[in-house]
């Protein structure tokens, strides 16, 4: 359910027959703007709600939330995850958020969050970036790892963008373990996925995030986030159907060709790869890469091989970033036309900051990892570079 609210101050009213709840997991944000975000969570049953958030600052000035929405009871109870957008939020500013439930038995209140709203143009943006977490079935949480590392990161960010296959199998299960396994991150920023072909474009992976503005499937399967001068076109590279291949030509043509002066597309699958299992040859060379080029991309992001490689074609810098917490997997002994650096053996993100200077991104490693083995680094960087203006 997904509800849009304004800043009012409400209190809840817990009904006489409502039941005892607690979190399933979350909160967590989404699709934020300059004057809105998306707050989400699942609780183990429908209660009323309270959603209390504030500037940053005001809240750690006076030990108070300045507002506090209402989150009325659903008619038809589902299992699915309540999704509330609070609208009205000053721009370019941090604020700090908490849910609260309402149940029988009193108050059960969330680990609090954070989130901030879109900068003005010319301001340097930080983001962080992963592919491929999945499912481990055995040993250490390697989801967790990098979900930790990532919330430690000593950067400030905006957001985080996933390039797909966030899970194994769409099961409630495994969204449950993934979830949990990435908590404290989610609660640091926005959280911002594409489709990949783990999630089969099933209705769990709608249930679950609020994304920008789209099209296709639920208006979210392709979508354009417009953030500062910063833009992130999100693909879909599992679509089977001609049409919605043009559909997504046209909405990344259009979307890539504004004002924006860092342009960034997402997709799960590469366009480029010297992976010795996928590797290249999906076609986005011919369907995608001249519009990149045309429109002057700077950066695309892909998963699906297990690996990290940077590589460069036409001025476009490709970069295969599949070390969110799944299995590495080999490269191959040849690598392919255009690739800069390729790295095997390891799970990691990747930072990045636009800035008036360019680009830059940094590869932070998180552990080394086989089938069987699994040690955590000391958070070294894999590759940094700068994109310049």
């Amino acid at each position: 359910m997904r509800t849009a609210v304004g800043i009012l101050i409400v209190l809840v009213v817990v009904a006489g027959g409502a039941t005892a709840a607690s979190f399933v997991y979350g909160p967590y944000s989404g699709a934020p703007t300059q004057t809105s975000v998306s707050i989400s969570w699942l609780s183990s049953d429908p209660v009323p709600a309270r959603i209390d958030y504030g500037v940053r600052t005001d809240y750690e000035t006076t030990g108070r939330f300045a507002h506090s929405v209402s989150v009325a009871l659903e008619q038809e109870p589902s299992n699915t995850p309540q999704h509330v957008t609070v609208t009205s939020l000053a721009p370019d500013s941090e604020y700090t958020y908490q849910v609260v439930l309402e149940t029988a038995n009193g108050e059960v209140v969330s680990a609090q969050g954070s989130f901030v709203t879109a900068p003005p143009i010319g301001e340097s943006i930080c983001f962080i970036v992963l592919a491929d977490t999945q499912w481990q079935w055995e040993g250490e949480n390697r989801l967790a790892a990098v979900g930790d590392a990532i919330a430690a990161d000593p950067m400030p960010f905006d957001f985080i963008l996933h390039a797909g296959d966030l899970v194994e199998s769409p099961t409630s299960g495994m969204w449950n373990h993934w979830f949990d396994s990435f908590a404290p991150a989610l609660l640091r920023a926005p959280f911002l996925p594409v489709l990949g072909n783990h999630e089969r474009n099933l209705r769990s992976y709608y249930d679950n995030f609020v994304l920008p503005p789209g099209d296709g499937k639920s208006d979210e399967r392709w979508w354009a986030f417009h953030w500062g001068d910063l833009v992130v076109v999100g693909l879909d590279t599992n679509v089977t159907r001609a049409p919605d291949y043009i559909a997504q030509q046209n909405w990344a043509r259009t979307h890539l060709s504004g004002p924006e002066q860092h342009k960034i597309v997402m997709f799960h699958h590469p366009v480029y790869s010297s992976d010795a299992f996928h590797g290249s040859g999906y076609s986005y060379d011919v369907i995608y890469h001249p519009i990149f080029v045309e429109t002057g991309v700077d950066l695309v992001l892909n998963g699906h091989a297990h690996n990290y490689e940077r590589l460069q074609v036409d001025g476009v810098t490709y970069l295969v970033v599949g070390g969110g917490g799944a299995v590495p997997r080999d490269l191959a002994d040849t690598h392919v036309e255009g690739s800069i650096l390729a790295i095997e053996g390891y799970n990691f993100y990747v930072r990045v900051t636009t800035s008036l200077e360019g680009i830059a991104a940094e590869v932070v490693s998180v552990a080394q990892a086989t089938d069987e083995t699994f040690e955590l680094t000391d958070g070294h960087l894999l590759d940094s570079f700068l994109l310049p203006l």
